[in-house]
């Protein structure tokens, strides 16, 4: 009895996908789309660099913004700061003209009760 090796056989499926015409048929479809995949690829990446362009401004814009605020926003706290400051500096000669003036009311008093 005669046997043939899977690779001579009639019909065996290594021998197909060799010769196989289709198999010549995908290499190109693939190489079309990806051909087709290049030539999109810079549109694309015109479309994403764009859009990171739109990105960095509104960020750039953003920021403007938020310095500008700062700013404001310091020469306000500093003005508030300035307020409590001079309230506070109002409050301590305040108690020591009321310190005074109780020191003040007390010999004024002791005056009163030694004189005859």
């Amino acid at each position: 009895m005669v046997t043939q090796t899977p690779t001579t056989a009639k019909g065996s499926r290594a021998a197909r996908d060799a010769k196989s015409p289709a198999h010549g048929k995908n290499t190109k479809y693939r190489a079309k789309a990806s051909s087709q995949a290049k030539k999109t690829t810079p549109a694309t990446a015109g479309k994403s660099l764009d859009h990171a362009q739109e990105a960095l401004d509104q960020a750039a814009k953003t920021e403007k913004q938020l310095r500008a605020s700062l700013k404001k926003h310091s020469k306000e706290v500093s003005t508030v700061k300035d307020d409590l400051d001079k309230r506070d500096r109002d409050l301590k000669t305040m108690k020591s003209q009321l310190k005074t003036a109780k020191k003040s009311c007390k010999r004024a008093t002791k005056k009163l009760s030694h004189t005859p």
